[in-house]
């Protein structure tokens, strides 16, 4: 005599009440996508597969590939989000604190970010990791030109951060705006992935610090006091 199977079964996307079919796709994508970072940031890109990321969304195991098509076009939506979703908010507009300020802030919550989600940091990396095999663009025609096209990330951001304080006096008119902001992104990711391979490697907390200190140095006007 057979007995019912009691395990339960994976959902093939979410059937909340109340909502559109457009608005259930868009969750859908958003719950897959956060379980492609994770499982990339686990096993790598190689090692992450449309079956485990569908399982580790809640769903079933094709639901990826009916979203995305397959996991070349879902590494390059991956990219995308990534940069405007994910990213978007640790940039923030210039405040009334001015320029400068909102340059540290962007600093801050990059390092932040690091050290309390790494995964997403984590899965970014060996995104740009992939991308960067001779023969990537072969194998992922959708996600190379996508990762190459948005390889500065957020580079464009700290660079309006720096040409404002130059045009509010308040960082010095000298500095080479484009050059300054490509240093202070690739500082930022170098240190990354040097803590994402080995977190014992560089404390983060007294890094900030002190290149916050380091920035104050070398962008700011000095201001003098009269004897």
């Amino acid at each position: 005599m057979s007995t019912a199977n009691t395990q339960p079964r994976k959902s093939a996307g979410p059937r909340s009440t109340g909502m559109t079919q457009r608005e259930r796709r868009e969750l859908s994508e958003r719950r897959v996508i956060s379980a492609a970072l994770k499982v990339i940031a686990q096993h790598g890109v190689a090692g992450a597969t449309l079956a485990e990321i569908g399982e580790t969304a809640g769903y079933s195991r094709g639901l990826p590939a009916h979203l995305f098509g397959n996991k070349d076009m879902l590494l390059a939506e991956c990219m995308r989000r990534l940069m405007f979703d994910y990213w978007t908010d640790r940039f923030p507009e210039i405040g009334s604190d001015g320029p400068f300020a909102t340059l540290v802030t962007a600093v801050d919550r990059w390092l932040h970010e690091l050290t309390e989600l790494p995964e997403r940091p984590r899965a970014h990396l060996l995104l740009l990791q992939e991308a960067a095999a001779r023969d990537a663009e072969t194998i992922y025609p959708e996600f190379v030109p996508v990762a190459r096209t948005l390889v500065k990330g957020s580079q464009s951001r700290l660079y309006a951060y720096i040409l404002a304080g130059q045009d509010s006096n308040e960082i010095r008119p000298e500095i080479d705006a484009k050059f300054e902001s490509l240093i202070i992104h690739t500082t930022l990711r170098g240190v990354s992935q040097r803590w994402l391979i080995n977190d014992q490697s560089v404390c983060i907390t007294d890094f900030r610090d002190k290149y916050i200190e380091y920035l104050k140095d070398r962008l700011l006007i000095q201001k003098t006091t009269g004897g």
